[in-house]
């Protein structure tokens, strides 16, 4: 009967590892595509390994890994809610939300800076009037002008990083312009579409609910990360991060062998 039981919860964990894929009908047809492709340019397999930028892989593999280690912290949101119950009108209210989320897109990706500020923009759907859709459309909007600047702020970013050979430094300086001007834009359509109406936002906020330790055993890694890419060794960096669950089974196995 255990062995039932443990091969019960090991098909059910394939099946979620797998499902997103069965249901990716772009995924299926660009498969698809691949191989008639391969069919009609055929190459040895050899080859194929090489087409794939393993380190742009292995470094958005690490930033997604960190990064949601952050996002799952909730201090984030814990920050967001006190600073947005002090905000008085809808203008003001906006313009923080929409500049929070071009500043996270530039350090945390843009994909993951959205996963923070639409919970945040849709708990304000009780205050009367409020145009909580407009909200989501502009951070989505500053989430892409933000993560032009850094090379770490999008995956496009990250594979002209890796193949331009600058540094973090140079990158970030070249796009900067670019950004600095679609960020500017932004900021006076934010002005001209929300009005300045009077608001009073009062968001629950739970102590217990984000955990500080996280934030900072992410936080830091995650500078060690982006220092490792920047020396050109992603793919050690992304075995590194492996070592501190490893040290914790190897805790864990302590104990129940002392047991």
């Amino acid at each position: 009967m255990s062995e039932i039981a443990k091969a019960v919860p090991s098909q059910s964990f394939i099946h979620d590892i797998c499902r997103p894929f069965l249901r990716d009908r772009l995924m299926h047809l660009l498969l698809i595509a691949a191989i008639v492709l391969s069919v009609l340019s055929p190459h040895p397999i050899a080859d194929y390994r090489a087409w794939v930028d393993w380190h742009t892989i292995a470094t958005l593999a690490g930033m997604l890994l960190l990064t949601t280690g952050i996002e799952a912290s909730g201090y984030l949101e814990h920050l967001g809610r006190a600073i947005i119950n002090r905000l008085h009108n809808e203008r003001a209210l906006a313009i923080f939300l929409v500049s929070a989320a071009a500043l996270l897109s530039t350090v945390l990706t843009n994909d993951i800076a959205l996963f923070v500020m639409v919970p945040l923009t849709v708990g304000l759907r009780g205050i009367g009037n409020l145009p909580i859709g407009r909200l989501v459309i502009f951070e989505a909007l500053a989430v892409n002008a933000g993560s032009l600047l850094t090379p770490i702020g999008n995956p496009q970013n990250i594979l002209l990083w890796q193949r331009s050979h600058l540094s973090f430094g140079a990158f970030t300086w070249q796009m900067a312009p670019l950004a600095l001007a679609i960020f500017l834009m932004l900021m006076v359509a934010t002005w001209l579409c929300f009005p300045k109406h009077t608001i009073h936002a009062e968001l629950e906020d739970n102590p217990a609910s984000y955990r500080v330790g996280l934030l900072r055993t992410c936080a830091a890694l995650y500078l060690a990360f982006l220092a490792t890419v920047e020396l050109g060794y992603p793919g050690w960096a992304c075995y590194a991060l492996r070592l501190p669950r490893c040290c914790s089974a190897a805790k864990s196995l302590q104990r129940s062998i002392g047991a």
